[in-house]
Formats: structure tokens, C-alpha cells, sequence
């Protein structure tokens, strides 16, 4: 049974902690296990000890996290593959949206994972001890939209006033909502937001327990082909900083070659997928139990690529916080530029194909 939390967006700090710090919602968002993608010694609960060690060299497991909506890196088993001369083992644990990803990275769960620019945000305020790493551009923006059913009296963003609009508080949905709103007047007091997972939240708005939900590809693209919803807003023309991978401070520094290996592997992997969006999609869409044409237009909304963390990209994520924090979505004023790194120890994680593109 689906039970909405509802009430105007004003977060307190004990919600604030329940939202990013819950342990039986973090318990219930995750696929812990690690995926079974490991290499090297199987006894990987044992080594995970010595992911963060300070003693350079002395990595013998990376632990990596990825979402729901699918790494085709993960697929590919292309880290595993360069690690494993190194003895280095490596291993995969899947969450359902940025804010779990990231708080197993607060507590030493995991090492390394993507996260959208809204979640990090909330981390910090909540007191992580996290970095961004490098910087994901945004897609389209024809992958998320803020929907309503067919049969919906609601025509416009503005007529959502004083209703109820459930997404994932915490993720990158909030950031969309936020400025989508923000374009017709509307503060995101104005709503009742309705803080569910994307799946309760998908239920609570197909049973019409709330007027408008956030929906993202492949969902998205399957709804609206079968012709149930009309799209109110999507995320084109919001402008966004894109994504990050996010790492845990020690890891990152201490792990400077093996995390820039890492990188570049993802990164080449995303170039390929730029060039064979079929065969990605073919890869990817057993995984997130979608069919293949769909998963290759969802694939052809997404960016793959990477960015390095500069000065630029500092100023637009801290944009990000300070609109939250202004309309009171964060309880805490974040600086941005306490979760990164010196330009020195940039230079040393950052593949010299993704530092070029500064």
C-alpha cells in the first residue's frame, strides 16, 4: 500500500536526515550483495577492508555503485578486465537513485558512483565528506517530464497550484521541479510535493492518488506510446550542470592512478556507446526489463561523456545549491567548493582525453 508523505516542500533538518540517512529506507532502496561481477579473489567481503586504504598501492577491491537505469560499464566488465593484471578485484552494488548511492559512499560502502547535481547538494548539507570527480553533461532533456494522466482536468504547469505532485525528493527530479515551476511564478511551496520512490510514485499516480508525478525514460517513452498521459513540462531548455561521479575524499587521493584508470574506462566505453546506440541498447535493455527499441531512444536522450571539474562548473552547481538553500529545499547553505579537490590532485585522477575538453 502506497502512503504518500505530503506537505509543502520545507525541509526540516530531522527530515533532512530521515530523507538522506533513513537506514531502513537505505536498506530497502539498495541491492546491496555486490553484484557478482567481482574478478580476482572471490572472498570479497573480506577485502572490502582495504578499499580505502591510506597506503598507496595497497587497493585490492574498488567497490562501485550504479543505478537502476542501467551502466553499460557494469555490462561490459571493461573495469574489471584493466584492473585485474593489478590484482585488483572489483565490485558493483545498484541503487535506485542518487541520494542512496551517495549516502553508501558516506559510509565507506562503496567507493566510487554517478549521482545527478541535486543529491550532492543534499549530501553536503547533511555533512558528507564526499568529492565530485568529474562532471556528466546533461542530455536532452526529453527523458524526464512532469506528467499527468489523459483524462487529467489540469492543462497547464500553473494549474498544479495547491495540488499534489509526487518525485523522489533528493534527486534530480527536485532541481527539474523546482525550475520548471519557477517558469510559470510558481515557488514549489506553491505544491503539495509528495515525497515517494520512483515506483510508489509511479502507483500513487496510475491509482490517482496524487495529480501530476515526474517521470523518466524508459517509463516515460513506454506511457506515452501507449497513450495515457500528456506531458505538462519536460526537462528541455532547463538548464542544469549535468551529472558527477562522486567519490569518497580518502579513496580519491590516496588512489589517484587506479581511480584516473577507472574513469577512463568508463569514458571510453561512453564514446562507444555514442557510436552504436543499437548495440548499447541491446545490452541495456534486458537489464532495466524494457524492450530494445525503447531502450535505444531513451539511450539517444542521454549524453555520454565526461567533463573535468573546473571553475565553471563549480559556479553553475553552486547556482544549484543556492537556489535550494533560498527556497528553503536544503536547510544549510552549501559551498560547493568543499567537496573538491586541489587543481594538482585534479590533474592526477583525470583521463588526459576528458582534461582536454576543460
Amino acid at each position: 500500500m502506497v502512503r504518500p508523505q505530503i506537505g509543502k516542500y520545507s525541509i526540516s533538518r530531522r527530515d533532512l536526515l530521515y530523507t538522506f540517512y533513513g537506514l531502513a529506507s537505505f536498506t530497502a532502496l539498495v541491492s546491496c550483495g555486490t553484484n557478482n561481477r567481482s574478478t580476482g579473489n572471490s572472498s570479497s567481503t573480506t577485502l572490502s577492508t582495504n578499499a580505502t586504504s591510506n597506503n598507496k598501492g595497497s587497493t585490492k577491491l574498488v567497490r562501485l555503485g550504479y543505478q537502476v537505469s542501467g551502466d553499460l560499464t557494469h555490462e561490459k566488465g571493461v573495469i574489471e578486465k584493466r584492473l585485474a593484471p593489478q590484482g585488483i578485484g572489483v565490485t558493483w552494488s545498484q541503487f535506485v537513485s542518487g541520494p542512496p548511492l551517495l549516502e553508501a559512499l558516506n559510509v565507506g560502502s562503496i567507493d566510487l558512483g554517478p549521482a545527478g547535481e541535486t543529491p550532492p547538494i543534499f549530501a553536503q548539507a547533511a555533512g558528507t565528506n564526499l568529492i565530485y570527480v568529474v562532471n556528466i553533461p546533461p542530455g536532452t532533456g526529453k527523458g524526464s517530464a512532469i506528467i499527468v494522466l489523459k483524462d487529467s482536468p489540469i492543462q497547464t504547469l500553473a494549474g498544479l497550484k495547491g495540488k499534489k505532485v509526487a518525485y523522489s525528493r533528493g534527486t534530480a527530479q527536485t532541481f527539474f521541479v523546482v525550475k520548471a515551476f519557477e517558469e510559470v511564478g510558481l515557488k514549489i511551496s506553491d505544491i503539495e510535493s509528495v515525497n515517494l520512490t520512483i515506483a510508489d510514485g509511479r502507483a500513487a499516480f496510475l491509482s490517482k492518488t496524487v495529480d501530476a508525478f515526474v517521470e523518466s525514460d524508459p517509463n516515460l517513452i513506454k506511457l506515452q506510446r501507449e497513450g495515457s498521459i500528456r506531458i505538462l513540462r519536460d526537462a528541455q531548455g532547463i538548464k542544469t550542470p549535468g551529472a558527477y561521479y562522486l567519490a569518497s575524499r580518502d579513496f580519491a587521493i590516496n588512489n589517484a592512478e587506479l581511480l584516473k584508470a577507472i574513469l577512463s574506462e568508463y569514458y571510453q566505453v561512453g564514446q562507444w556507446a555514442n557510436k552504436n546506440r543499437r548495440a548499447a541498447a541491446e545490452i541495456l535493455a534486458p537489464k532495466v526489463k524494457t524492450d530494445v527499441d525503447t531502450m535505444e531512444l531513451t539511450l539517444t536522450r542521454r549524453k555520454y561523456d565526461m567533463r573535468p571539474i573546473t571553475e565553471e562548473v563549480i559556479s553553475a552547481q553552486q547556482k544549484v545549491a543556492d537556489l535550494l538553500y533560498e527556497l528553503k529545499v536544503v536547510p544549510k547553505q552549501v559551498d560547493v567548493k568543499e567537496a573538491t579537490l586541489t587543481a594538482q590532485q585534479y590533474a592526477a585522477i583525470t583521463p588526459d582525453a576528458v582534461r582536454n575538453k576543460a
